[in-house]
């Protein structure tokens, strides 16, 4: 996996390079694990598929498989899923 860099394209919101994510992944929240898909991710956050949608702002653990445990705020919900923000992404502004 490349290194994250800030993406430099003008107009553009988000803080660093998104990468698809292969992995096996589940979800923490409402004291129950979930399955769910990372549809791509970032060293500030991820974009969820999901069946269940936690509430925006509500704080949710993310593990992907061979890679990490990362706790993040949800950011936003959609029909079929929801995007975190990182938690380590808190103390640096993003």
């Amino acid at each position: 996996m490349p290194i994250a860099t800030p993406t430099a394209l003008a107009g553009e919101r988000r803080l660093f390079d998104r990468y698809p994510c292969p992995h096996a992944a589940q979800s923490f929240f409402e004291e129950q694990w979930r399955d769910c898909a990372v549809l791509d991710i970032s060293v500030g956050g991820a974009l969820i598929k999901a069946d269940c949608r936690p509430e925006v702002g509500e704080i949710v653990t993310l593990f992907v498989e061979d890679v990490a445990e990362l706790p993040g705020a949800v950011v936003r919900v959609e029909a079929d899923g929801f995007a975190l923000r990182f938690e380590s992404s808190f103390a640096a502004g993003a």
